[in-house]
Parts: structure tokens; C-alpha cells; sequence
């Protein structure tokens, strides 16, 4: 691929983000009962939930398949060393999660135990945010052992460990089932930023 177009796809770290956070908006707006603060952003894409297609269309789907783009500029595009390989292909499969999420919907409410799909949406959600902060913390690494991109390395580090942080909580909280929603927007936007930052530094890349 030339390098304009991998140059291109780094900007699904921006778009991406931004496409899915219209989309969780707009498709909460059409339901009167959702809760961002308690309730999980895939509860809008449930089966058998009002809208649940078009959150599933609108937002799970190509926000995946932009992040899986952002990954493969990752990948290509940064220093060849095994650590940044490991990190870019780590933001590839939540790239790839994110698409599965979207494809296998959780059921109503999105229970820890439920139908083969809940089962399989959980299961996708759960190595998408494990794979995409484990990739922050290896490029961090990478990041600070290389003279091009030591000033994003402890940039990278407090990435890691909020959403490191936001993860915790989220799933400490999932019992009560009052800050669900809370706690994973604030670990999903720890991580957009990060997203959108990276990817407009690799496209104004030389």
C-alpha cells in the first residue's frame, strides 16, 4: 500500500472516535430510557432493543473498521522494532473486537451470562480493551527508546494508566450496575484522545 494511503488511515484515529460518539448520541437520544451514566454503550445495540440496527451500522461497525485502518498505518508506518510491531498490531485486534461487537450484539441489558452472541460480544469486548491498553503501554516503551517519538513516551504512559485505571473501575462496578456507563466512557475517551493525537502525528509525518 502507498505510503498516502496508510498516511490516510492514520486519520481513522480521529475519525473513527468522533463517527462512534455522533452515533452513541444520536441513537441515545431515540431511546427515553437509557442512562449514559449506568448503562454500557452496547446496550444500544442489544437484540431485540428499539434502534439497535442502526447503532450497530452507525457506529460499532465503522468506528472498527477505521480503527483496524489506524492500526495497519501504525504497523506500517512506525520504527520497524518488534516492540512497535506488537503495540500496532494490539490496536488492530481492538480494531477488530470493536467490528465483532458491532456484528454479535449483546442481549438486553448486556448480562454477564446470556445467548451464544451475548456470549461472544462480551467475550470480543473483553480482549478488544485488554489488547487496546496493553498496545498503549508497549508503544510507550517503544516510544521513549526511539528519538522521533520520546516526546509522546510518558504521554503514552499516563494513557496506559488511566485507562488501566477506568478498566478497574468499570468492572468493579459492574454488580451495582450504576456507573457502568461512566466509567467506560471515561476509559473510551482516555483512549479517543490518545487515538486522535497519534494519528494526526503519523499523518504529518514526512
Amino acid at each position: 500500500m502507498k505510503r498516502t494511503n496508510l498516511k490516510n488511515l492514520a486519520l481513522g484515529g480521529l475519525i473513527g472516535p468522533l463517527i462512534f460518539v455522533l452515533a452513541t448520541l444520536v441513537n441515545a437520544s431515540l431511546r427515553s430510557d437509557y442512562n449514559h451514566v449506568s448503562q454500557f454503550i452496547s446496550e444500544l445495540g442489544a437484540t431485540d432493543t428499539s434502534h439497535a440496527m442502526l447503532m450497530n451500522i452507525s457506529g460499532f461497525l465503522p468506528f472498527g473498521l477505521l480503527m483496524i485502518g489506524f492500526g495497519i498505518s501504525l504497523f506500517s508506518l512506525l520504527p520497524k522494532g518488534i516492540s512497535f510491531r506488537i503495540g500496532s498490531f494490539l490496536i488492530v485486534i481492538f480494531g477488530l473486537g470493536v467490528t465483532l461487537a458491532g456484528l454479535f450484539s449483546c442481549d438486553a441489558g448486556c448480562p454477564e451470562a446470556g445467548s451464544i452472541e451475548n456470549t461472544i460480544h462480551n467475550q470480543v469486548s473483553a480482549v478488544a480493551f485488554f489488547s487496546v491498553i496493553l498496545g498503549t503501554g508497549v508503544l510507550s516503551i517503544s516510544f521513549r527508546n526511539h528519538s522521533a517519538w520520546r516526546s509522546f513516551w510518558l504521554y503514552n504512559l499516563l494513557t496506559f494508566v488511566a485507562s488501566t485505571g477506568f478498566l478497574a473501575a468499570m468492572i468493579n462496578s459492574i454488580e451495582a450496575s450504576t456507573h457502568n456507563g461512566l466509567w467506560q466512557r471515561l476509559l473510551l475517551l482516555t483512549l479517543f484522545v490518545w487515538f486522535g493525537i497519534i494519528g494526526i502525528r503519523i499523518y504529518r509525518m514526512n
